[in-house]
């Protein structure tokens, strides 16, 4: 994380110099944004009609796995990507620009009718039984204090940046073992909510507000506690300097009314 923190001063700098650029735009001119599907949930879904009332932008939105984003920049498709991912280092060393702007936590999630009682009351596994289920070498609920269920793991696209962060954090670059794959890391939700038995991870901010999963605290941590241990960083990208159109997106983003909004989702701010 202290690498993000390092630019802090840079990227304040860059918002306050390219405030007036938003006023270049155009009410006519449209935007094409490639944004992840758990970037789209938690964040684009709700802000975008902000955005588009607030500048007279209109959106194009592709949503996708992170890495279908990056590529749809790098091939012209989008004037801006909003990832979960880092870009690799050979977009860096060809002028791509990234702007990390959230943090988002990982949450685990369950089907309502698993319940962990033991040992406390409290439903929470350890990040060593979290690597035991997704590795396989737990596979019924009751070896964790709940039922006699045959646990189900529900694991969302290999280039999700749930995938990739979970595999890193968790897993500590071990294969991860499931039953199902989604192509959408959201899809992971509905798998969730319908299979007894069933657990997967998501981006904190994309979960459902109606409890119909359930989120289990990790070494008794919560996903509102800072010191969680499992985390999304979202960014913004450019294929070099951001044009008025994608620098317009990045300080609506980065202005009080978009920092408002990750706080009210649960989503921890970089920069404020």
């Amino acid at each position: 994380m202290m690498f993000i923190f390092s630019r802090l001063s840079f990227l304040r700098w860059m918002v306050l110099f390219c405030l007036f650029s938003s006023s270049m735009v155009q009410a006519q001119d449209v935007l094409r944004a490639s944004v992840s599907s758990q970037i789209s949930e938690a964040y684009g879904k709700r802000i975008l009609p902000m955005f588009e009332k607030k500048t007279g932008i209109t959106v194009q939105l592709y949503v996708g796995p992170s890495e279908t984003a990056i590529q749809r920049l790098a091939n012209n498709f989008s004037d801006i990507a909003i990832t979960a991912v880092s870009l690799p280092n050979s977009l860096k060393e060809n002028g791509f620009v990234e702007i990390p702007f959230c943090r988002d936590s990982i949450a685990v999630i369950t089907n309502p009718r698993c319940t962990l009682s033991q040992p406390s009351n409290t439903d929470t596994l350890s990040l060593a039984q979290l690597r035991d289920i997704f590795s396989g070498r737990i596979s019924n609920w009751k070896d964790l204090g709940g039922p006699d269920q045959h646990i189900i793991t529900i694991v969302p696209g290999l280039e999700t940046g749930e995938y990739k962060n979970f595999k890193q954090l968790v897993m500590r670059l071990k294969e991860i073992k499931y039953n199902f794959l989604t192509y959408q890391s959201t899809m992971a939700i509905e798998g969730v909510k319908n299979i007894p038995g069933a657990i997967s991870f998501i981006a904190q901010g994309a979960l459902p507000r109606d409890q119909s999963v359930k989120t289990i605290k990790i070494d008794g941590l919560a996903t509102a506690d800072k010191d969680y241990p499992i985390y999304l960083i979202y960014s913004f990208a450019t294929k070099g300097t951001p044009g008025p159109l994608a620098q317009a997106t990045i300080n609506f983003g980065l202005s009080e009314d978009g920092i408002l909004f990750m706080k009210e989702r649960g989503m921890f701010p970089i920069i404020e």
